[in-house]
């Protein structure tokens, strides 16, 4: 298991060595009442877009601290967001959160017909797979890794019955985007290696206790 790394520099090397050294142009979603803090964008080089809604219309809770309901929350229009991108070859998504407005955009734009992917460790995931996956990779992104991870945390915590559940709600809910159960990507180990190996460790650290 690796040790703990602060997310934001993680975040920038993957950006820069997953996408831009690659040729991808690195583009920022942003409201227009918000500024990009900590994340690093390359002036003349990086394109900022903004959403059609504020910060304060689409977040869950009003100024005085109450819960907006779910309809109250306004959430930005996916294709006033995509039409800024221009034509798109090959789309990469990620950012906060990868179940709700990371999965709003990507599946409207791969039911556009546009390629798309989800890098579900540039979202809320990042901090579990850098610390957690010894074969995490700077310079690219392996979905299926990340399917054994989610796959590992689901067999860990819940009975075999629950386990089989959850994984079907995993796949109704992650559409084709996110490449999760796409058979051109290999894991580099699956989740029963992941808690073999926890356990051996296990074994031995209670030996020489």
């Amino acid at each position: 298991m690796r040790g703990y790394r602060l997310p934001i520099p993680t975040l920038n090397e993957c950006i820069q060595k997953r996408y831009r050294d690659k040729g991808y142009e690195v583009v920022f979603a942003t409201y227009p009442d918000k500024d990009i803090k900590n994340v690093e964008v390359k002036e003349g080089e990086d394109k900022i877009i903004f959403t059609d809604v504020s910060f304060k219309e689409a977040t869950g809770y009003y100024e005085d601290g109450s819960k907006k309901t779910l309809d109250e929350v306004q959430y930005p229009d996916n294709k006033f967001l995509l039409d800024q991108l221009g034509d798109v070859e090959h789309l990469v998504v990620g950012g906060f959160h990868a179940a709700d407005c990371v999965k709003r955009v990507a599946d409207y734009a791969y039911e556009n017909g546009i390629d798309t992917l989800v890098d579900l460790e540039m979202t809320d995931f990042l901090n579990g797979c850098f610390s957690k996956l010894e074969h995490f990779d700077f310079e690219y992104y392996n979905p299926a890794n990340m399917r054994e991870y989610i796959r590992y945390g689901i067999k860990k915590s819940e009975s075999k019955e629950d386990a089989e559940e959850s994984l079907k709600q995993i796949k109704e809910c992650f559409s084709p985007a996110y490449h999760l159960f796409d058979t051109n990507y290999i894991p580099t180990e699956t989740a029963e290696e992941m808690l073999t190996k926890e356990y051996e460790e296990a074994v031995v650290n209670e030996k020489f206790n």
